[in-house]
């Protein structure tokens, strides 16, 4: 293993043993400041997964296809070049199934090859590379066998997990799969989708364009099969990386928002979670971590629903816009399982990139504050490090604190990417704005076009 991959290990698995700088508000030595993505939704031309297939079908269940996306596929390293000019030293992507064992079996070098240059580029600038293994898409030929309802999953997930990781230098922390409960979050959308006449037909084409039910896709996975086959193909998946490189840091991610509720609603609030955080959280406690992915409050009311609270303000994906929600999950997560974690999504939807960049400082106020009260948390990834497809909601809403010109793939530094990257440098809240005396020059400058189209 290089020193670099031995440092970057260490650092992250040591982290509670490193002293806070003198600062009062400072965060860890060696806490991990990054932005994170998913490869389906940056990489383009995933046409051999199940999601490609679903956004062909007419009518879909999405709003537009995906197509080149931001074309990191062939811009990884100018993405990393800018992620490292901001200030931010580590990066959340993730390696497509699809594209590593197109067939089933059948393992493709080139693409191992590909992944591999993009782990030495994160390293080459020092960035610690977060690589997730299964962000929602798999390989069509695996959803034609039912994907997580498929028994077999969790041996097949295995596999790739220890090609991938035998085939690969420089891995350093793993998510094994992302957001494992969301099914039974969006369990609601999911049914509305194929409600009615309209929903039938949306059915009917995903079927046919899948070859497969459409309970095939992760987002319609039933919840025996998560928990049966989701769960147990993360543990698989875990234990075949920790076999061919023990040091790898290997968690899970879960969708996580605060959960609160109104007077006399406790109870259907408990129930929430219940059903779609405790048990999780109880399956990969003592993991190497908790993958954290938070991004509003959600209120359950007297009538059995929940939601946002009556005239809160809203992001642009109607989440309530309530920055203090990630320290108030990462309390609740330490609290109930004593595992490390480390928050691998949070981030805020809108053209407004002035609140962006207000939500990402507001963010980390309350999170070094959970820090400070003895919360073990490692490391904070904006999403998204860009403007990215956001699944079902097509390329409209904007998460990113790098804009894309998706006509000419130019980026766009974004003044929250200035803000977010100074408390980086800093290493801590309240010592310096962007672009003050005290913070460390960047060279770049927000809202202007980087010659990389």
């Amino acid at each position: 293993m290089a020193m670099a991959q031995v440092r970057a290990v260490a650092a992250f698995s040591s982290i509670r043993a490193i002293a806070l700088t003198n600062h009062p508000r400072a965060f860890p030595d060696t806490f991990l400041w990054g932005a994170a993505t998913a490869a389906h939704q940056v990489e383009g031309g995933n046409w051999n997964n199940d999601c490609w297939a679903l956004e062909q079908a007419k009518p879909s269940i999405f709003a537009e296809p995906s197509g080149d996306a931001v074309d990191q596929w062939n811009r990884f390293e100018d993405d990393m070049a800018v992620l490292a000019a901001i200030g931010l030293r580590a990066y959340r992507f993730g390696i497509e199934w699809a594209r590593v064992e197109p067939d089933e079996g059948c393992f493709a070098q080139s693409a191992l090859d590909h992944y591999q240059r993009c782990l030495d580029a994160c390293h080459q600038r020092g960035i610690t590379p977060v690589v997730t293994f299964h962000h929602f898409t798999i390989p069509l030929w695996l959803a034609r066998r039912g994907g997580m309802t498929c028994d077999a999953f969790p041996a097949l997930f295995a596999r790739y997990c220890e090609t991938v990781t035998r085939s690969l230098r420089g891995l350093v922390v793993v998510c094994s799969m992302n957001e494992m409960n969301v099914p039974l979050i969006i369990q609601d959308v999911a049914r509305d989708l194929l409600c009615g006449p309209e929903g039938e037909a949306r059915r009917v084409a995903a079927e046919r364009a899948l070859g497969a039910p459409i309970s095939s896709n992760f987002l319609f996975t039933p919840p025996d099969a998560l928990v049966r086959n989701g769960l147990g193909a993360h543990a698989a998946g875990r234990d075949a990386i920790k076999a061919v490189r023990p040091e790898v840091q290997v968690g899970v991610t879960l969708s996580l928002q605060d959960e609160q509720a109104e007077p006399g609603a406790e109870a259907v609030r408990d129930a929430r979670r219940a059903r779609m955080v405790d048990p999780f959280l109880d399956l990969v406690k003592g993991d190497d971590f908790i993958g954290v992915q938070t991004y509003t409050r959600t209120t359950s009311r007297r009538d059995g629903g929940h939601g946002p609270r009556p005239g809160a303000p809203l992001t642009a994906m109607g989440y309530e816009d309530r920055p203090d929600a990630l320290a108030a999950v990462c309390r609740y997560v330490w609290e109930r399982t004593a595992t490390p974690v480390l928050v691998t999504e949070n981030g805020f939807s809108g053209d407004d990139d002035d609140r962006r960049g207000a939500f990402v400082s507001e963010s980390l106020d309350h999170l070094q504050r959970a820090i400070a009260d003895g919360v073990d948390v490692r490391g904070y990834f904006y999403w998204s490090l860009l403007d990215n497809y956001e699944w079902m909601s097509g390329y409209g809403p904007k998460f990113g604190i790098v804009g894309v010109e998706r006509s000419t793939q130019r980026r766009v530094i974004k003044p929250s990417a200035l803000t977010y990257g100074a408390i980086a440098r800093a290493g801590a809240i309240g010592v310096a704005k962007a672009g003050s005396a005290t913070t460390a020059p960047s060279p770049l400058r927000a809202a202007t076009p980087l010659g990389m189209g």
